[in-house]
């Protein structure tokens, strides 16, 4: 999101018209912050590497989204995520005949409920840039060599980069990202763009230092970061990403180990320019979700509700499996609280992306009729009650 951003179209030249639609919107509903022509460009470029999903965070009145659409090519899908309902709405409608184009509404994190992505863009949530915006997890979210852009830095030619004279954080996070390439691309005096790209693991090497691909090792736990977990194999640097570390849903790394805990794990691959060995402690449980699966998909379950979040709540389906109930599907103005039950179809089982979707089921809304009720106002008042607690 730049200041002013809508004004530096005064004097931009042949825009493409899916951008000039888009900018005739922002003006028309007075939104004065879309992207700067120069940072639409870069965009529109790194769209057209590519290959099917590309997600946005942000997207304001759409002027952003529309250099995405038309640099992407044919048949690449686009999502993008606007927690004002005006502009989701005005954005909706700029991209209303583009039926690979989806604007949702609500906080950031629903870029979440899509992926992994081959471009992201963060413009409006998990940047980092704010003490509350929780950054984005790269290793969770992009395709492998995917890739993710930040905008919106000032230029900065020291080491430590500063901003308001102070170490910007927000930068050296994605800079020193364990799971990131990541370039500074200055695109005007005044802006600079972060682009990140996610490292390729060396998957042609299967041995490196004595190491092989597979082989269980011992490693004692050395730093414990927000995106993993650093473990030193006698001398060797070991990395444990988030999903890596348990087949169990984990808010934060602190949860599964500690430093100076020793771990056993599964070696996955190696980085051979940090040089570090990518490990995997789930990788040595049994998989609860691949047993769930064989007999779960389209069972009505009563679960607990454990977490809710801005798109809706985690249900509890069985021991270590969480699925997710989308607020579409909620009935009613009351959301269900955690601690809550709720009976649930499970709808959908992905093991590759560890996503369970699940879809409240009648019984959830359905109250008890009791048995000494007169048989005529048992069913009346079922079905009164029913309506009222479902929305209807």
């Amino acid at each position: 999101m730049a200041i002013s951003g809508t004004d530096a179209y005064d004097k931009a030249l042949h825009l493409p018209p899916l951008v000039e639609r888009a900018l005739a919107a922002a003006r028309a509903h007075g939104f004065a912050h879309s992207c700067r022509p120069e940072q639409g460009r870069l965009l529109h470029a790194l769209a057209g590497g590519a290959d099917s999903l590309i997600g946005e965070t942000g997207t304001g009145c759409g002027v952003g989204l529309a250099w995405l659409a038309e640099g992407a090519r044919e048949g690449v899908r686009l999502v993008s995520v606007e927690r004002d309902p005006e502009r989701a709405r005005v954005a909706a409608e700029v991209f209303a005949d583009r039926s690979g184009v989806e604007v949702l509404c609500g906080d950031w994190r629903r870029i979440e409920e899509r992926g992994p992505y081959d471009l992201l863009v963060l413009d409006g949530g998990g940047t980092a840039k704010a003490e509350d915006d929780t950054p984005a997890d790269p290793a969770r979210l992009l395709t492998h060599a995917g890739r993710i852009v930040i905008d919106d830095f000032t230029p900065a030619t020291d080491w430590l980069p500063l901003y308001e004279g102070e170490v910007d954080r927000a930068r050296l996070h994605w800079l020193r990202h364990p799971a990131l390439e990541t370039l500074q691309v200055p695109l005007a005096k005044d802006l600079v763009t972060l682009v990140g790209t996610r490292r390729r693991l060396a998957g042609t090497e299967t041995t490196w230092r004595d190491f092989e691909q597979g082989q269980v090792v011992r490693g004692v736990v050395s730093s414990v970061q927000d995106f993993g977990v650093f473990v030193d194999l006698d001398g060797t640097e070991g990395f444990v990403t988030v999903p890596e570390l348990s087949r169990h849903r984990v808010e934060h790394p602190g949860e599964v180990v500690h430093v100076g805990q020793e771990v056993v794990a599964e070696v996955l691959a190696f980085e051979l320019f940090r040089p570090q060995v990518r490990l995997s402690l789930a990788a040595l449980d049994p998989d609860p979700l691949a047993e769930f699966a064989r007999d779960g998909l389209g069972r009505v379950i009563r679960g607990t509700v454990t977490k809710v979040v801005p798109f809706g709540v985690f249900v509890r389906v069985a021991e270590g499996i969480e699925g997710l109930v989308h607020n579409d599907d909620l009935a009613g103005p009351a959301v269900p609280g955690t601690g809550d039950e709720l009976a649930v179809t499970v709808s959908d089982i992905n093991l590759l992306r560890r996503r369970v979707v699940l879809k409240p089921t009648m019984q959830a809304c359905a109250p008890t009729v009791k048995e000494d009720q007169n048989p005529g106002l048992q069913l009346k008042e079922h079905v009164k009650s029913a309506r009222s607690s479902c929305g209807w």
